[in-house]
């Protein structure tokens, strides 16, 4: 199978995953596809978002949260087999939100943690 169905299946089955609050996207007056042409350019899908949400290492920078997918938070779960596919994903939320909902800002992969 290949990655994207098998990494479907798994997060699918992932009883962790599955207690997420709302996700949203946050979009600028001036970009409203911002972050979904982002996702696109650099192969990033939901699943992997919802992956680093819940197992990434979780860190506030200027203002934001962000999440970043390292070894160390792979390791012992049922993605290890995937830790180079996945290592270095980083996701930025912004800090608007009043209530549990996640306002996703951009993502993209950390290329300093690839090597």
């Amino acid at each position: 199978m290949k990655f994207k169905k098998q990494l479907n299946q798994l997060v699918s089955s992932d009883e962790i995953i599955k207690f997420l609050p709302k996700i949203e996207i946050f979009s600028c007056a001036k970009d409203h596809n911002h972050f979904n042409r982002r996702l696109q350019q650099r192969a990033i899908n939901w699943d992997m978002i919802k992956l680093a949400i819940t197992y990434g290492k979780f860190q506030y920078h200027s203002g934001a949260k962000t999440w970043t997918l390292l070894d160390k938070n792979l390791k012992y779960t049922p993605y290890e087999r995937f830790t180079d596919k996945l290592r270095g994903l980083r996701i930025i939320a912004v800090n608007y939100s009043f209530d549990d909902t996640l306002k996703l800002s951009t993502a993209y992969w950390t290329y300093d943690l690839r090597r």
